[in-house]
């Protein structure tokens, strides 16, 4: 993904690209010191694993031996003689960094001599240290330092004996153009709305957004949303939950940077700003009330992989939620609907709709700009689930009213007081879950009482 960049006379844009799960192109391997291993360092392969790209690994595998070694994957030369700006960049993915951080052990250099110095180049983004192949982009690397001249970069890899870790290249470029919007989310706003089965029926495609993320090597759908730009918070998010979504691999996003920095404004919609100094600014309509900022797709959920769950701090995603119903029956019924995702429970996929009630007679409070948000009067989710071809559904619906003088309603208790039919959540919410159920499916899905499902566990 590109965007305009600086002119350049008579140069193409792309300088050089090399897809390496293609093969390695012109690109060589200089191995430094191989410490005793045996084997290729660097290696690209063919069939179902080519998706990987380029890899680099000096151990000898699961519970094997670790050496220390030094291999370079070196670019043919790059000739920037006519261009005023170059940037490098590239999708990779690491894992088994075991102690220290990424940089100890990847990097990146360049030489304007044709190979005999080389200079350190710093990336600017990293994943998380201990990451699992996922997927992500560099950033951009300027090379203006080298502007006019013919140069070559290297990846260069490094492992002791005691952390040998991998590192996949999938694909390089160089181009006077910069890459846009890191991680890279090719989500947009949809006129057209997809046929996804978490969806609601969306009764205003203009406030109806996706956010998409790279999970595993596969380009994946995060979560849909339908944001109230009065309100300043989604009236719901919809997506599909199961193993590979929630199966924890990654750190919570807050706890791999400052707070301050986790929380994000969404790229595609302006939403508030709840990222410093605490949640939301307490308002004196309500002292003593304690707002959290309250997940919508909670991050848990969301574990799998570092960018579905950094874009579960987008402030689209976040509404402000009463502090002992965040951390209570709200926070009980999050982890009962990651239960049931569960392969462990026979289900092959979970489909969730949580979503809010706000309107003109709420409760407001200030964010860290001073933009009001509307308190929700109560949260519902709405879940569907498939197992071996046969769907069940369940609604919940919980007050979370807030007023100036303390008599405040927040549901407590247990999750089953809670609960009832899609139907009548539909009929209280005034939405239509689940709009791409079969019709002779959704009559019957939608008229079970959840606490007759024996699969809920309710009773």
């Amino acid at each position: 993904m590109v965007e305009s960049g600086s002119s350049q006379k008579n140069t193409p844009a792309i300088v050089l690209h090399q897809d390496f799960t293609k093969g390695l192109g012109d690109f060589t391997i200089v191995d430094k010191d191989k410490g005793g291993f045996t084997k290729a360092i660097w290696k690209v392969e063919t069939g179902d694993n080519a998706k990987y790209g380029a890899q680099a690994s000096a151990s000898e595998g699961s519970g094997g031996a670790s050496y220390k070694a030094e291999s370079w994957l070196v670019s043919p030369l790059i000739d920037l003689t006519n261009y005023t700006d170059a940037n490098l960049y590239f999708d990779h993915a690491f894992a088994y960094v075991t102690s220290g951080a990424p940089k100890d052990y990847f990097s990146i250099k360049v030489s304007e001599d044709g190979g005999t110095t080389w200079k350190d180049r710093e990336l600017p983004k990293w994943l998380v240290t201990h990451s699992y192949f996922e997927l992500a982009q560099s950033g951009n690397i300027s090379l203006s330092a080298f502007k006019g001249k013919k140069i070559k970069f290297a990846f260069v890899y490094t492992s002791t004996p005691e952390v040998a870790p991998t590192w996949e290249i999938t694909n390089v470029t160089v181009s006077y153009d910069r890459q846009t919007l890191l991680p890279d989310d090719a989500g947009d706003q949809y006129k057209s709305v997809p046929g996804w089965m978490e969806l609601p029926k969306v009764d205003n495609p203009d406030n109806y957004y996706i956010h998409t993320a790279i999970l595993r090597f596969d380009r994946v759908r995060n979560y849909s949303f339908s944001y109230n730009k009065e309100g300043m918070v989604a009236s719901w998010v919809a997506y599909p939950l199961y193993d590979q979504f929630a199966k924890s691999r990654v750190k919570r996003y807050d706890n791999i940077v400052p707070t301050n920095q986790a929380w994000q404004s969404d790229p595609f919609v302006k939403t508030t700003d709840v990222s410093t100094g605490g949640s939301y600014k307490w308002s004196t309509y309500a002292p003593g009330v304690v707002l959290s900022r309250g997940h919508q797709v909670p991050s848990a959920d969301r574990l799998g992989g570092a960018m579905v769950n950094m874009q579960t701090f987008y402030t689209s995603n976040v509404t402000p939620q009463e502090s002992k119903f965040n951390g209570g029956i709200w926070g009980n019924l999050e982890t009962a609907v990651r239960n049931w995702s569960s392969s462990g429970n026979s289900t092959d996929s979970l489909y969730v709709v949580t979503g809010c009630i706000v309107d003109n007679t709420c409760e407001k409070v200030s964010d860290h700009n001073g933009t009001m948000v509307s308190i929700p009067k109560a949260y519902y989710k709405a879940v569907l689930r498939l197992s071996k071809g046969e769907y069940i559904g369940a609604g919940f619906y919980m007050e979370h009213e807030i007023h100036p003088d303390g008599n405040n309603k927040i549901a407590s208790g247990n999750i089953k007081d809670y609960a009832m039919s899609l139907k009548d959540l539909e009929a209280k919410t005034g939405m239509t879950f689940f709009v791409n159920l079969p019709s002779e499916k959704a009559s019957v899905v939608k008229a079970q009482n959840p606490k007759d499902v024996p699969f809920w566990n309710l009773k």
